[in-house]
């Protein structure tokens, strides 16, 4: 069904239930958790990435006592904690806690004892190329990630031993 017929939709009559084509629906268990690069104890599950939208969805673990390098959000980010505790700077997160993330937002995840795991959605503006830049703590090179970056890790290969914590 098209986004006319929920017009169909109004009040006093008895709704329907509209699957649009453009729906999606995904087990979680059927996507991998991924190894972001270098990064040591640092993995990525992409749930859903949207090229037409430039909208990426996907889980994220950093392990106990560790630091990801700086990055900026070039995109709106909304990260909610479902497992563990982590930190930008003085600001502490939890499970249960919801990070919501302006363009030229620049920080590095800190963990403690627990790692932490959160579902991350990030908006991006219609034809933007970068989401997401990155900068190498040692050489200090920055790096750009848009959404074929997201696109080509829901199907990349898994890494051996990641388990959900959520």
């Amino acid at each position: 069904m098209s986004s006319q017929d929920s017009a169909s939709q109004s009040p006093g009559a008895k709704w329907t239930m509209l699957q649009l084509p453009d729906d999606v629906f995904v087990h979680s268990e059927k996507r991998p958790w991924v190894a972001m690069g270098e990064f040591g104890g640092s993995y990525v599950k992409v749930l859903h990435a949207d090229k037409a939208r430039n909208i990426a969805v996907f889980l994220y673990q950093l392990s106990p006592n560790s630091v990801f390098p700086m990055h900026e959000h070039l995109c709106t980010a909304i990260a909610y904690t479902l497992h563990g505790d982590w930190a930008y700077g003085d600001i502490e997160l939890h499970k249960g806690s919801l990070a919501f993330e302006t363009p030229g937002s620049t920080h590095a995840p800190v963990t403690g004892d627990t790692g932490f795991t959160v579902i991350t959605v990030l908006l991006g503006a219609p034809e933007q190329k970068a989401l997401l830049r990155s900068q190498d703590p040692e050489t200090l090179e920055v790096s750009e990630l848009g959404i074929e970056f997201f696109i080509e890790l829901m199907d990349a290969p898994g890494a051996e031993g990641v388990v959900d914590r959520h």
